[in-house]
């Protein structure tokens, strides 16, 4: 049998990005058992570093799983990859974090993960797998590469000059307070990146007079990290789920709804059945619908393990006509 090189369309697979973050993202592909042996399948573009632009692809050579990377940018670069496979149910299937370096080079597909260890993929539940690939430039190539960045993307120049204002406040002009920490800023960076604190300093003159900020309702590292964002729209968060929680409120008080858009997708791609209730209480009070309804998918798909967790009967004591009617409308999809 010749190979077959093809690209496979929506009537055989499916695709649905749960979270798209630098460096990485998490792709689901659907009906896994339908397709042929030899084809390849499209992913979605993301980036693989600041300016740089890639994609993701995916084919079964032999009958074995094959993860490929694919470099959209106009210049090679030097990458280390982590790759964990999950099932539907987020059940891990096989990982790979070694610190093998990969050349990508322009418009070149590198094949990033082949599973040849005999893991078994034919009787996956809902015939569904879900790949989360995360990418990092290789630390030595990182300068050079950041130079030839600079010479095509000012805004990745901008956003580094930025960055340097951050490290060196010199010229900053208010502070925020933080418990005992002061955080020198920039008004124009913070009114310009922030409604909230433009209205704020527009409309509240003892701030601008004495030039600080109090702020007690978040933690000095959530502050940070907002600050951060602010000044480089960079958005780099473990999977630790209350720094998100605390990150997501900071996002939607100082109305900086870019980062709350990345703080959700990424609180999402790790709900579970024991922590469904508490994100969907999170985003129930901050009105996010969007998200609100991927958790309400997700508890409807994971119902009878939901139910059994502690969390959920807590949640029917706190919340006892939304847990009601989320149940009623569960049973009445079924």
């Amino acid at each position: 049998m010749a190979e077959q090189n093809e690209i496979i369309g929506s009537d055989m697979t499916k695709f649905s990005i749960i979270r798209k973050i630098m460096y990485g993202i998490r792709w689901t592909v659907e009906n896994l058992s339908k397709m042929p042996a030899y084809t390849e399948v499209i992913g979605p573009d993301f980036y693989l570093a600041p300016g740089i632009m890639g994609c993701i692809t995916f084919s079964k050579i032999g009958g074995e799983p094959c993860v490929f990377i694919r470099n959209k940018s106009a210049k090679e670069i030097y990458i280390v990859r982590e790759i964990v496979l999950y099932d539907c149910n987020s059940q891990k299937l096989f990982e790979d974090k070694d610190e093998e370096i990969f050349l990508l080079e322009e418009g070149e597909d590198v094949d990033v993960l082949t599973v040849n260890d005999g893991t078994s993929f034919d009787d996956l539940t809902n015939d569904t797998l879900v790949i989360d690939l995360c990418v990092s430039i290789k630390d030595n190539a990182t300068k050079k590469l950041n130079s030839l960045i600079y010479d095509i993307d000012p805004e990745m120049k901008l956003r580094e000059d930025l960055k340097t204002m951050l490290e060196n406040p010199v010229n900053s002009d208010v502070f925020l307070q933080v418990g005992d920490e002061r955080i020198p800023v920039h008004w124009s960076v913070l009114c310009s990146r922030s409604p909230y604190f433009k209205k704020m300093f527009d409309s509240r003159m003892l701030e601008r007079m004495q030039n600080s900020v109090i702020i007690t309702d978040s933690s000095l590292v959530t502050v940070k990290k907002l600050i951060q964002f602010l000044y480089t729209a960079d958005f780099v968060q473990g999977d630790d789920l209350q720094e998100l929680f605390d990150l997501y409120y900071a996002a939607d008080k100082y109305e900086v709804m870019d980062l709350r858009t990345l703080c959700g997708h990424k609180i999402v791609s790790n709900v579970t059945s024991d922590n469904a209730c508490d994100i969907l209480q999170l985003f129930h009070r901050h009105n996010d619908k969007a998200l609100k309804m991927e958790v309400m998918d997700f508890i409807r798909s994971h119902s009878d393990a939901v139910f059994q967790t502690e969390v959920w009967k807590m949640f029917e004591v706190s919340e006892p006509l939304m847990a009601e009617l989320i149940s009623f409308c569960l049973k009445k999809n079924c």
